[in-house]
Order: C-alpha cells, then structure tokens, then sequence
C-alpha cells in the first residue's frame, strides 16, 4: 500500500508506453481525480525515438488523489507497466531535468518500481540478462552530499526485499554496554525506525555492530551523513547493506494463547449445538412422520377391514331374490 510523505500534489509517472498521447494520459488518472496540469516528456518525435519509455508528470486539485495514483503501479497502460512516485517537491520539472527517468532503450536496462516513500529522483533498475542481472539503485541526494552510493543486489531479489534493503544501514564499532534502546533513541532523531537488530558473534568483544531499518528511504541519505560521529567515545560507522533484517517469528502470549484458546472452544461447542439442533429437529420430523404414516396406516386398514365386512352389490341382490323365491313358495304351499 503506498503511502504519501510530502504534501506535493505531483505524481512521476515513469515507463510510459513511447506511443501514448498526453490526452491518453490524463484520462487515466482523471478517474482518480481532477487533473490540473500535465506534461508528457519527450516531446519531439525525435527524443522520442531515442527512449523506450515516456515520463510524465500530474498535478492534482486534492492531496489525497495522489494517494490513488501511487497505487497504480504495476499497472499495465498501453504496453507497459506504470512506475508511479511522488515529486516531493510542488512543481514539475523541465523536459531537460525529466529526461534521465526516460526508459532507456538500451535493452540490457529495465525500469523497475522503488517503494512507496521513495521520491521520484531515486531510479531503480535492473541491468543486464539473467543470470548475471544487477539491480541498481541510483539516489542523487547521495552523489550531492557525496556519500556512498547504493551497492548493487542480485538480479534474482524479490523487489520487496530490495525496497526493505534500501531502507536499511548496517551501524559498526558500537560499544558493548550500549543498549538497543539507547541506539534507537538517538538513531530515530533522523528518521522513524520500523526495525533495529543488534548484530555481533562473540559477546566479549569490545565493539558491536546493528542494523536499522527506518520507515522511510529518504531517512538513508541523512543516516549516512552521521558516519563517524563520536557516539559514547567511538566513531560510529554507518554503512549500506546488502541484506534485510531476518525478523523473528511472531510469538503470541499465554493470554493470547488462552483466548484464542477460548474462542476455538467456544466456535466448537457451538458447531456443536449447531448439529444437536438440527438432529434433534430431525428426529422430530421423522418421528412426525413416522407417527402420520402409522396413522394413515391405520385408517387404511380400518377403511379395509370396514368394506371387507359391508356385503357386497351382487350378495345383496342375491339374498332378495331368495328371500322373493321363499315367500312364492310360502304362498303356493298355503293355498
């Protein structure tokens, strides 16, 4: 999820597609909000032949449409994916200063996406073809301030884990009796700490070693500018890294434990009444059913056994005409 660290209206949309028109552009993001000022770089044919991706650059009416506009990176306008970072600074550059976050046509270099703090002058990019593929990341405020430049990572990385690692410094010649809070205290004066680590293999050496992770990338820049700062009687080394921090798995508490406890106890039992319910709602019903069929059982038969006694049509007929036959004989035999 992106986030917005500066309060400029101005998005960097970098790897346009070398085909797209201003006016393409600016519908795209108008569904994200109105759209005050855009400009499109190169704007010569003739630059344009030079790239293999346009830059351009967005102003909104409202702060919290640049929000919805760094979320849509990675998404596939025209025939490439979209890299999308704030300008921390209100106001669009010109073409002479944009071009160099043009996609290059050199087919050995790949425009990748940075993090959702990083400002739009830091590039990110992938050079050469696996496996031999480095990942460079190029930040101008670190050549201005002369200090070390970003070294390269390997081209197989998870872009996530890139963006963790430029976030992180390694802290050296550390004192041994300086405590991880008394080191996050004085580092978060430079930025906000997402992460600190102490880092050392033998407990009696005299010096230790840290690494921190901040919150936000351009946090580097200014931790690098304390290197060799006095810190309790040493030099403090700050240097980059070229791995994340190995987090520790998440371990829940007794009281978490419990409740969670709890409440799979309590989701059982009533899974339970649940299927109680419904048999015994069941039993109900076929013991209904049974009850009705014994009934109608019952009539049946008593309604069979009612006409199995009735005489019949042709037996009633029969005896009147022998009782008719008696009485003529009765008759004769009395005269």
């Amino acid at each position: 999820m992106s986030v917005v660290i500066s309060k400029s209206k101005i998005v960097q949309v970098c790897n346009i597609s070398t085909s797209c028109q201003k006016d393409q552009l600016k519908s795209l993001f108008n569904y994200i909000g109105t759209v005050k000022e855009i400009q499109l770089y190169p704007e010569s044919d003739t630059l344009t032949a030079s790239i293999n991706g346009k830059v351009g650059y967005i102003k909104f009416d409202r702060i919290d449409s640049v929000h919805g506009a760094l979320n849509m990176t990675n998404i596939i306008f025209i025939d490439k994916p979209l890299i999308v970072t704030q300008v921390f600074i209100n106001e669009i550059p010109h073409e002479t200063d944009a071009m160099i976050y043009c996609a290059p046509l050199d087919p050995n270099i790949k425009l990748l996406c940075g993090g959702p703090t990083w400002p739009s002058t830091v590039i990110n990019r992938l050079v050469g073809q696996p496996p031999n593929a480095i990942i460079e990341t190029i930040d101008p405020e670190l050549s201005d301030r002369y200090l070390p430049p970003y070294p390269p990572l390997p081209g197989i990385l998870d872009i996530s884990k890139v963006e963790e690692i430029r976030r992180t410094v390694y802290l050296s010649n550390l004192d041994k009796d300086i405590s991880l809070e008394v080191l996050h205290e004085f580092i978060s004066q430079i930025g906000e700490i997402r992460y600190i680590r102490a880092a050392y293999t033998d407990e009696n050496a005299e010096t230790r070693g840290a690494y921190v992770e901040f919150s936000e990338q351009p946090s580097i820049p200014k931790v690098l500018s304390i290197n060799g700062f006095q810190f309790f009687n040493r030099p403090l080394f700050v240097n980059h890294t070229g791995s994340h921090i190995i987090k520790p798995a998440v371990v829940r508490s007794d009281e978490e434990e419990t409740e969670l406890n709890q409440s799979h106890s309590r989701s059982a039992s009533w899974r339970q009444d649940d299927n109680g319910t419904q048999d015994e709602s069941d039993d109900g019903d076929h013991s209904s059913s049974k009850s009705k069929s014994c009934k109608n059982s019952s009539k049946a038969k008593h309604s069979s056994n009612s006409r199995s006694n009735r005489p019949s049509k042709h037996s009633r007929s029969h005896d009147r005409k022998n009782r008719s036959r008696s009485n003529d004989r009765y008759r004769r035999n009395k005269h």
